[in-house]
């Protein structure tokens, strides 16, 4: 008997060290043994409503009822509910909203802000992977070097369309949403356009995507101009080096792009049926600090400076610029199915989502009910607003 209880104490002492996350989900149990959820994000502000949670929502937790606890900030913070952690979460930096998904799909983390085009391109080719939640839209612009006479779009029209010299405008990605946005802004506009030099183009269109950065190149004259999401457009202006032309929602065809996707939340479909409950909670904390912000802008862009580290000058241009959206509204769905008809043009997918049609993509690729839970539950509590 003396041998069986040593063992089991040492059973114990080795699961204390190593176990953590074993333990079923809304089991009451040690915070040693918290399931757990690694949570894969970006670091830039389109992920602002992570970092809200973050930093603000401890001191908001007997309004919420629901907060994070920091036990190593920005790494690791208990999720807790009406006082109690329900589950261990472990933030995970990543490099470009396009590769969460893909760290994600192999296996490195079960929850990842990033990329909606990642995201739907390896669920694609059969990953696991599903969109739970909008996280934001929008928050992308056409910039061009000072000097240049044009600080509109009209007059950028007019001059893409008289000058002599086509403008070099710069994109980071061949299927980058800004790119593809704006090619067809510039056919709505009649503007002709190649992606090389020739003769009577207005515009040609640069890929610095092997470039670190397109402000070398804006500065020592390669590029006139660029489009990009946030906040590499805000650092360019905060540099001097460029002057915001438009915000890319507000191009033509009028109302076309507004709440184009970006951001979003995505999980694994096991992590979904395991830990459900965590992850609704996480997507609650996830809607109000994207109410938060609405609310509070000025307090938005001081957590986005804080966690970024950006100049806080840079997030007071790039975080109004966005739309964090954390409800799966008509016209985020909407923006969804224009965002599919894009890809098809351009034969984007060669799985599943060749030629299928938008409801069908939205609903294949989308698993929304955690969200609609969350916000129904949160409603009901008279916590959230319509949006």
């Amino acid at each position: 008997m003396k041998t069986i209880t040593l063992w089991a104490a040492v059973g114990m002492a080795l699961f204390r060290l190593g176990g953590h996350g074993l333990a079923a989900e809304g089991a009451d149990a040690s915070p040693e043994v918290l399931p757990t959820l690694r949570i894969g994000h970006v670091g830039h502000d389109h992920q602002l409503a992570l970092y809200v949670a973050a930093l603000e929502s401890e001191s908001r937790k007997d309004a919420w009822g629901l907060h994070l606890r920091a036990l190593k900030p920005k790494e690791v913070y208990e999720l807790v509910v009406k006082d109690r952690p329900i589950a261990r979460l472990h933030f995970i930096q990543t490099e470009g909203g396009a590769g969460m998904p893909a760290a994600m799909s192999r296996g490195e983390f079960e929850v990842g802000l990033g990329s909606t085009i990642a995201v739907a391109k390896l669920a694609d080719a059969g990953q696991p992977l599903k969109i739970i939640s909008p996280l934001q839209t929008d928050g992308d612009q056409l910039v061009l070097r000072k000097g240049l006479p044009m600080g509109d779009w009209a007059s950028f029209v007019s001059a893409a369309k008289a000058g002599a010299k086509p403008l070099r405008i710069g994109y980071k990605e061949p299927m980058a949403v800004a790119k593809m946005v704006f090619e067809r802004s510039l056919k709505a506009e009649n503007i002709s356009y190649s992606h090389d030099y020739r003769p009577g183009v207005g515009i040609v269109l640069v890929n610095f995507g092997s470039e670190k950065s397109p402000l070398p190149l804006l500065e020592n004259g390669a590029l006139d101009g660029f489009v990009m999401n946030q906040p590499g457009t805000a650092i360019a202006v905060h540099k001097g080096l460029a002057k915001a032309i438009t915000d890319l929602r507000d191009l033509p065809p009028k109302g076309k792009w507004i709440n184009h996707p970006c951001c979003c939340v995505a999980a694994t479909s096991k992590a979904i049926q395991t830990r459900g409950e965590s992850i609704k909670a996480l997507l609650k904390l996830l809607l109000l600090s994207t109410q938060l912000i609405h609310e509070n802008q000025a307090l938005a862009i001081d957590c986005a400076q804080r966690w970024t580290k950006n100049p806080p000058a840079v997030e007071a241009q790039s975080v109004p610029t966005v739309t964090y959206l954390a409800q799966p509204t008509e016209s985020w769905i909407a923006g969804m199915k224009t965002w599919l008809e894009m890809m098809e043009d351009v034969q984007f997918f060669k799985g599943k989502y060749h030629q299928i049609s938008p409801d069908e993509f939205v609903q294949d690729l989308c698993d929304l009910d955690l969200c609609r839970a969350a916000i129904r539950e949160l409603r009901g509590e008279g916590l959230l607003k319509t949006p």
